[in-house]
């Protein structure tokens, strides 16, 4: 890296460089380019590595906010962590993320987002994996047996159609964790997007009520179903039974489901088989902001974890939890003295067993995770069960 490369805030003389650096890094079109840094990019979400005016490599962090442990958690989704060839292998991603962590944890977002280009390159960073997707590539005929006539399906617009699927929507992730609490401004975005992509938005009710809907994009000679959501087992079967009819016979349908889906239950003849998709990783970004924040069990009691975080050092090192009606005091405690945890985990096993994508037995096969004795185990296990996770956000 050169000597005087300062990490920065981008400033607003700084876009087209931002830009211009994605355009060299990503393979997205002019069209979303374009768009992304009309409508999408902020240059206070923005952190660039300069030498001098020049700009080396950049990130972004898009803020969100995410329904995690019954409460409403802030959270910030990195993307578009890219550097000039030049300047690779120098270290620049690394300082990129440690200051996004920094900067996240200064505004109070306690859950780091990021979808990799590979998982290696982030996991010595403390991401894993934390939600997955379904996905399948079927023809629809394999559709028949779980498919059934119900409700009315129409085309709408994608504009028009936002009231209906946030209703929809919120009902659906109702019975998921971890998934995006989505503003009006980020449904208009997102319909947006889809409209770059000649989405078809198709909303399927009854009795006059919207009760389910499904985004359809023709790519690369299948039918890509962009996001699907329906309020009870009766409008899924009626949303699939209008792909059964409206995708062609020998065209085919590529559906990304929520990760425990029991589609792949009712296909009817052929052993396609599903594929359990990483999706996108998720990361504490401080310790004791994020187990605040959310809600927990009307359980008493207490731990004492020591966290292992060798990147953002502000996590590693002992914390208390103290448990009182469904809140928890969590206070970091100094390392002096013969001090004996009750839980021993790293950063990325806390980060997973927090946000619900593994159970702490999963964990402890895995040596991410280690026990004093029976009761933190059992406590742990209350604590922080599994989950059935769900986001669909691409950035």
């Amino acid at each position: 890296m050169h000597d005087k490369a300062v990490c920065r805030f981008a400033k607003e003389k700084d876009g087209a460089q931002v830009q211009a650096l994605w355009t060299q890094c990503f393979d997205d079109t002019s069209a979303f380019v374009e768009w992304y840094f009309q409508r999408y990019y902020q240059k206070e979400n923005t952190l660039g590595i300069f030498a001098g005016d020049t700009l080396l490599a950049s990130a972004q962090m898009i803020p969100y906010t995410i329904a995690l442990r019954g409460a409403e958690v802030p959270a910030a989704y990195i993307v578009g962590v890219d550097t000039l060839p030049e300047a690779r292998n120098q270290g620049c991603a690394r300082r990129l993320l440690l200051e996004c962590l920094r900067t996240q944890r200064e505004r109070g977002q306690g859950i780091s987002l990021l979808m990799p280009f590979e998982g290696q390159f982030y996991y010595r960073y403390g991401w894993p994996f934390c939600y997955f997707h379904q996905q399948m590539e079927i023809k629809p005929q394999e559709l028949r047996c779980a498919a059934h006539p119900w409700g009315h399906i129409r085309q709408v617009g994608l504009v028009e159609a936002i009231p209906a699927l946030q209703l929809i929507y919120n009902q659906f992730v109702q019975h998921y964790h971890g998934a995006v609490c989505r503003s009006a401004q980020q449904w208009q975005l997102l319909m947006e997007d889809a409209a770059l992509e000649h989405t078809a938005c198709y909303l399927l009710e009854r009795d006059g009520q919207a009760m389910g809907y499904c985004l359809w994009v023709p790519l690369r000679g299948k039918i890509f179903i962009r996001e699907m959501a329906w309020c009870n087992a009766a409008a899924k079967a009626g949303l699939l039974h209008f792909l059964l009819e409206a995708v062609p016979a020998q065209q085919l349908l590529w559906l990304e489901l929520p990760d425990e889906d029991e589609l792949m239950f009712s296909l009817a003849s052929e052993k396609k088989k599903a594929v359990r998709y990483p999706f996108l990783m998720a990361r504490i970004v401080d310790v004791t902001q994020c187990l605040r924040s959310i809600q927990y069990p009307q359980i008493d009691g207490r731990l004492l974890l020591y966290v292992k975080d060798d990147f953002a050092q502000w996590n590693h090192g002992f914390f208390s939890v103290e448990l009182y009606q469904g809140r928890a005091q969590v206070q970091p405690v100094a390392s002096g003295g013969e001090i004996c945890a009750d839980v021993d985990i790293t950063i990325d096993g806390l980060s997973q067993l927090v946000l619900g994508a593994r159970s702490a037995a999963q964990l402890q096969r895995q040596q991410l995770l280690q026990v004093k004795d029976e009761r933190a185990f059992q406590l742990l296990q209350q604590l922080w069960p599994p989950q059935s996770n769900y986001i669909n956000e691409y950035y």
